[in-house]
């Protein structure tokens, strides 16, 4: 009974599917159309474990692009900080020529006058400071990234926006419809992933753009320590001099 049952069964899901019933089929033929059944089950359940894979690694994409945007978010808090240890060894300079300028006149008179006649031209003539011009550059340099980062979003909303108009597919019930469906739907996953991978390999671009950046500016701060620290030896020694050790 219970064979005669799942037997009607078969041959419904075969009639559905277009295949011709009868009773004077061979078992031969019954075999063969159950061969037929049997893989297009197989193939329905190959195309649903491709598009859980699928879904898994747009998943996985998007948390690992949710991670890059965090780190050019830090990156841009590292310039931000960069720049404000340019300022304050732009107040270091401030105070070592005024100290400088201090010594001098008290070294000797012709000092003193010295500092007295260059002191409106020193005014007038007084070029922008490092810390600033380093400020503008990186300043820049994060403008052109996000410049680039928006219009690089803004293709990718217009290139999801395109698919999101079209009209709704009707799909029939059989396998071929449940076939088509998963299809689908897997063609437009890998249209997200395509997208999301492009990001990314934006995001390393900008990434890589302001670490040189930031290490390029790291490199004239240290030049501007060594410089600072030759000065103030150099006011050491002349303050030393004249206090008589």
């Amino acid at each position: 009974a219970t064979f005669n049952v799942c037997r009607n069964k078969q041959r419904e899901t075969m009639a559905r599917n277009g295949w011709a019933s009868n009773e004077g089929w061979e078992e031969k033929n019954w075999d063969a159309v159950t061969k037929q059944e049997q893989k297009k089950q197989e193939l329905l359940v190959k195309a649903s474990q491709n598009s859980d894979r699928i879904r898994q690694m747009v998943r996985e994409v998007d948390q690992t692009r949710n991670m890059a945007g965090d780190t050019l978010n830090t990156l841009d808090e590292q310039s931000e900080q960069i720049k404000r240890m340019h300022g304050e060894y732009d107040k270091v300079e401030a105070n070592l020529n005024f100290a400088d300028r201090t010594i001098r006149g008290m070294e000797s008179m012709w000092g003193s006058m010295k500092n007295w006649m260059t002191k409106a031209q020193a005014e007038r003539a007084r070029p922008p400071s490092a810390g600033a011009a380093e400020g503008a550059r990186l300043d820049k340099a994060s403008a052109a990234r996000k410049a680039a980062g928006g219009a690089a979003a803004a293709v990718g909303d217009m290139r999801a926006g395109s698919r999101t108009v079209q009209e709704p597919k009707q799909y029939g019930d059989d396998w071929k419809g449940k076939l088509t469906k998963m299809e689908d739907q897997q063609d437009a996953d890998l249209d997200d992933l395509s997208r999301m991978v492009n990001d990314l390999k934006g995001m390393g671009k900008d990434m890589g753009y302001a670490i040189e950046t930031q290490n390029t500016s790291l490199d004239r701060l240290g030049d501007r320590t060594d410089v600072i620290g030759s000065r103030l030896a150099t006011s050491e020694k002349k303050i030393g001099k004249m206090l008589g050790r």
